[in-house]
C-alpha cells in the first residue's frame, strides 16, 4: 500500500504541482472508508484504476459514483469520498494554477465543483492510459507512464506561461495573502484585466481563490502542528481573527475547524498508517 505526494520531472514543473499516488487494501468486513474532503486551491486530472469511488455531498444531500477517470476543476464545498471495499487505487495529476484550462483549450468556469468524465473531454487515451496504470507491477512505473502521457501533449499545444500564470502559482505558494491589485500589478495588468482573465482561467474570482488558499494552509498548518493554538494559526495564515478563520472553515469544509481536524484523523491513509 502506498500514499505518496511525488514531484514531476524537472521538464513538467512549469507544468504539473505533484503527483498524488494511493493505492489501499481494506478488509471487506470493515466499513466503507470515508474521507472529509475540505475544498483545495487544485485542479486536475484523476485516475481510478483500482476500485472506485462514490463523492458525497452533505450540502446538497447528493452522491455520486466517479468515472474512471475524470477532469475536476475548482471545488468550492465540503465532499465525503466514499472508498470502495476490498482495494482502491488512485493516481492524481494536480496541475499549476491556471494550466489546466490551457491544457484542455477552454475556459474553466463550467467545471466549478464538477468531476467531468475525461475520455469525453480528453478521448479514449486517458482510458488507455489508465488501463496500463492498473496493470503497472511497480508503483515506480506510475509517474513515468503519466509524464509519457502529458508532455507530448503538452508540447503539441504549445503551452506558454505568462505573468497572470506566474502570478496565479504564487498566489498558490502564498504563506499569507496579498491585495489584488498588487497581484494584477505583479501580471502586469489592470485589476478589472486580471479578474477577467483569472476567472477564465480559474473558474472563480482571484479574490474567492485566496479565500481557498488561505484556508487551506490554514488547516495543513494545524494539521502539521496540532500543539499550536487556533488564534495562532489564524494569525499565522492572514486572518484577522479566529472568527473569520471559523466562517472560511464553515464555508469550505462545512464544519467547525476542531471537528474538521477530528474527522480527518479517520481518514482511511491515517488509519492505515500511511501518513
Amino acid at each position: 500500500m502506498v500514499y505518496a505526494h511525488i514531484q514531476p520531472s524537472p521538464h513538467l514543473r512549469a507544468f504539473v504541482r505533484e503527483y498524488l499516488v494511493l493505492h489501499f487494501r481494506f478488509s471487506p468486513a470493515d466499513p466503507a472508508p470515508v474521507k472529509p474532503f475540505p475544498a483545495p486551491p487544485t485542479q486536475g486530472l484523476t485516475f481510478y484504476p483500482r476500485g472506485f469511488l462514490t463523492a458525497c455531498c452533505p450540502a446538497a444531500g447528493t452522491a455520486t459514483l466517479r468515472p474512471r477517470t475524470v477532469v475536476y476543476g475548482q471545488q468550492l464545498t465540503r465532499l465525503d469520498l466514499v472508498l470502495c471495499q476490498g482495494e482502491y487505487m488512485m493516481v492524481d495529476v494536480q496541475f499549476q494554477p491556471g494550466v489546466l484550462a490551457k491544457f484542455l483549450r477552454q475556459p474553466l468556469l463550467e467545471f466549478v465543483n464538477q468531476n467531468v468524465d475525461a475520455e469525453a473531454v480528453l478521448g479514449p487515451e486517458v482510458r488507455r492510459l489508465n488501463d496500463q496504470l492498473a496493470n503497472a507491477t511497480d508503483y515506480g512505473q506510475l509517474v513515468p507512464l503519466l509524464e509519457d502521457y502529458l508532455w507530448p501533449r503538452l508540447q503539441a499545444e504549445k503551452l506558454t506561461l505568462r505573468p497572470i500564470d506566474r502570478v496565479s502559482q504564487l498566489m498558490r505558494q502564498a504563506a499569507r495573502p496579498e491585495s489584488l491589485a498588487a497581484w494584477a500589478s505583479h501580471a502586469c495588468l489592470s485589476l478589472s484585466q486580471f479578474e477577467r482573465l483569472f476567472r477564465q482561467q480559474m473558474g472563480v474570482s482571484p479574490k474567492l481563490y485566496a479565500r481557498i488558499v488561505r484556508f487551506d494552509h490554514a488547516f495543513r498548518l494545524k494539521e502539521a502542528a496540532p500543539a499550536l493554538d487556533w488564534l495562532d494559526v489564524a494569525l499565522h495564515a492572514g486572518y484577522h481573527d479566529y472568527q473569520h478563520l471559523v466562517k472560511d472553515f464553515q464555508q469550505f469544509a462545512g464544519t467547525t475547524p476542531p471537528r474538521l481536524l477530528a474527522e480527518n484523523t479517520r481518514a482511511p491513509e491515517k488509519w492505515l498508517g500511511l501518513a
